[in-house]
């Protein structure tokens, strides 16, 4: 028959027009990001991380930057972890390298920026604040479960 294609196409149309709107307001609403998203920056867990080197040697853009040290106690310290995101083909291969899985993306897709210093990101510094928060938090829950922290009540 002549026009069934067309048919076929408006009645897609019509279900489609007629169907659940399915569209987000983007700036007010953000579309929550699955697991397997790649993309932000890199996390660093620093409780796990041990410094090898294996995340930087992975990577086949040399888009991460690590620098450590020795401690007194014969263990690495990380001293300096970026991540240069204008470089990252985001390729996971950092991800699967790491032995100890410290790595993971932030799922953060707001990443544009007026230059390409923006898309640097010192992992470190971000691992440090993360690190600063968890361990204040149960500080916190403690004086408000006190009642405030006072002593005259």
């Amino acid at each position: 028959m002549v026009g069934q294609g067309l048919l076929t196409g408006m009645g897609i149309t019509i279900r489609r027009f007629f169907g659940k709107k399915i569209t987000v307001q983007y700036p007010e609403e953000k579309i929550p990001m699955t697991e397997r998203f790649r993309g932000g920056a890199l996390d660093v867990n620093l409780e796990k991380c041990i410094s090898c080197g294996l995340c930087a040697l992975a990577c086949p853009n040399k888009a991460i930057q690590l620098a450590s040290e020795m401690g007194e106690d014969k263990k690495k310290r990380l001293t300096a972890y970026r991540h240069l995101g204008g470089q990252c083909l985001y390729c996971n291969m950092c991800l699967e390298a790491c032995p100890t899985k410290a790595l993971s993306w932030d799922r953060n897709y707001e990443r544009s920026c007026y230059c390409r210093a923006g898309l640097e990101f010192d992992c470190l510094a971000r691992g440090q604040e993360r690190l600063k928060a968890k361990l204040s938090a149960p500080v916190e829950e403690m004086v408000a479960a006190t009642g405030g922290g006072t002593a005259n009540g």
